[in-house]
């Protein structure tokens, strides 16, 4: 597997990212490609690691040089139009040509979803993309999605979070039949405003079709 990092996406980047990238890499067997200033990386890891370059903390990282970076509060659509040399677009472009096989950022989430719908695409049948961060709880993690992408949804862009939950869990993460809940204001039925009442309906209705474990009371 390679990963592609954004190395210069972040508020404490690039050195958290460089951090990241040195830590996972004893860790894992993937290769991994920082997408970013070679100049500034390479400066970094010298000051931070005494190293000439990245090279020489793993033969398994290296740079895709870029001269851009997309900032936490540039205009997202516009941002991703006009930075063409930005590791975050690069990160995207390479994602696409296959160069890589996921394509990890910590920058602007809106330039984010932008880039993914705008240069990636959607997957078939799926309406709107969603950010899923896995959040920690007693015993077990909590996957939240979408966690503040969009604003507004309908009952159908719910159910398509849950669909893409449930493979996302059960791919990645190997639990057989993960429970999928619905956030509300309280467990029954008639709880929650129209979408609240319309996306429980809906997710109830299709939950076998789709092998979702819906938890109507959680």
């Amino acid at each position: 597997m390679t990963i592609l990092l954004d190395a210069m996406g972040g508020d404490n980047a690039p050195d958290a990212n460089i951090k990241g990238a040195a830590q996972a890499i004893k860790e894992i067997e993937s290769n991994i490609i920082l997408i970013g200033n070679e100049e500034i990386i390479n400066n970094r890891v010298k000051e931070i690691y005494g190293k000439n370059n990245i090279s020489e903390l793993s033969e398994r990282i290296t740079i895709h040089h870029t001269s851009e970076v997309i900032e936490m509060d540039d205009n997202p659509t516009q941002a991703i139009k006009n930075k063409k040399d930005s590791s975050m677009v690069a990160g995207f472009n390479l994602l696409k040509e296959e160069k890589g096989d996921v394509f990890i950022s910590a920058g602007n989430s809106g330039a984010l979803l932008t880039g993914a719908t705008l240069l990636v695409g959607r997957i078939k049948g799926i309406n709107r993309p969603a950010l899923a961060p896995i959040l920690p709880a007693y015993k077990k993690g909590v996957m939240l999605i979408d966690a503040g992408v969009n604003t507004n949804c309908t009952p159908l862009n719910l159910l398509q979070f849950a669909q893409m939950a449930n493979i996302y869990l059960k791919k990645i993460y190997k639990i057989e039949n993960p429970v999928i809940g619905l956030l509300n204001i309280g467990t029954e039925p008639n709880k929650g405003n129209d979408l609240m009442k319309e996306s429980y309906q809906l997710l109830k209705e299709k939950s076998e079709e789709y092998g979702i474990n819906f938890a109507r009371k959680y």
